[in-house]
């Protein structure tokens, strides 16, 4: 059977190291990279998914499309949001419908959602944490509420992606994946935020003015307040590497959805984020649990 083609917009990030790292080496796909800027390693489709007729010729002969590209940063600004978010969306569908592909696989966020951490944070990253919900499992029937723009423009691509795949061929099958925290490498661990904020020590200021983005942002010392709560919170929202990685590959291999919601998650006791409909759609396993860590790797 020959390999399917998969081409991945923004494949330089963090939740696409994940692709390069655990699925590019395997025989049964054949990846193309759409990125604005080239990269030494990886032969490379240099555009702006905002320059329609500068990317249009990336999606000729694929089978799918893994579309990462945004302005991924939970603060940004609206004007910021527009082209890379919105415009480039929506140019992404249109090439895939021009170009025939039937698969689209779009990087959603947990930001759609976010306004339920807002909301309770710190108390909800524990395990057992109180609620109406008793403990907090929003499935993919709750109601969204995101917590700024970036989070509101991921709803808009839920949407168009949605209106898109009740279209004939345009495309035909849509997986949403609401994303939480995949990570690089180096911090692919439930301590990874935490240590992260270590390495930045006296280099790292947050301004009083800043939206706090707790998953990417500060500096603090190993058993600080804010370190302990980064800890606690990336033990309920970490999607490791290798549970993206697989979750990408059931999506792949999958020939029954027309659209639907995922979320993207691994298997942690504190996660707020339900993973049955994952598990019963498309198969997914995780292998990792936030839960079963109590240190940084070595």
């Amino acid at each position: 059977m020959a390999a399917q083609k998969v081409l991945v917009t923004g494949p330089f990030g963090e939740a696409g190291e994940a692709i390069l790292n655990y699925l590019a080496d395997k025989e049964q796909y054949n990846f193309t990279y759409l990125n604005r800027s080239d990269h030494p390693d990886y032969e490379t489709h240099v555009a702006d998914i905002a320059d329609y007729e500068a990317m249009r010729p990336a999606f000729e002969g694929q089978d799918a499309v893994i579309h990462l590209a945004a302005q991924s940063d939970a603060g940004a600004d609206f004007e910021d949001i527009i082209e890379p978010n919105i415009v480039g969306t929506y140019n992404v569908l249109k090439a895939m419908k021009e170009a025939g592909v039937e698969k689209l696989i779009y990087a959603s966020s947990q930001r759609v959602m976010g306004l339920y951490e807002e909301e309770q944070a710190p108390e909800l990253y524990g395990e057992d944490y109180p609620s109406e919900y008793d403990p907090l499992r929003l499935t993919h029937e709750t109601l969204p509420k995101p917590d700024g723009y970036y989070g509101a423009s991921k709803m808009f691509g839920e949407h168009i992606c949605r209106v898109h795949a009740r279209r004939d061929g345009a495309p035909e099958q849509v997986y949403s994946l609401r994303i939480s925290s995949v990570r690089t490498e180096k911090y692919d661990h439930p301590y990874g935020d935490a240590e992260r904020g270590v390495d930045r020590g006296e280099e790292y200021k947050v301004d009083d003015d800043e939206v706090w983005d707790q998953s990417q942002t500060g500096s603090w010392e190993r058993g600080s307040e804010e370190y302990e709560e980064m800890v606690s919170r990336l033990k309920a929202s970490w999607t490791s590497q290798r549970d993206f990685a697989h979750l990408l590959e059931c999506c792949l291999e999958d020939q029954d959805v027309t659209y639907d919601t995922f979320y993207a998650v691994s298997g942690n006791d504190a996660r707020w984020f339900g993973i049955e409909h994952t598990k019963a759609m498309l198969g997914y396993k995780p292998q990792d649990n936030g839960s079963e860590w109590d240190s940084p790797p070595k």
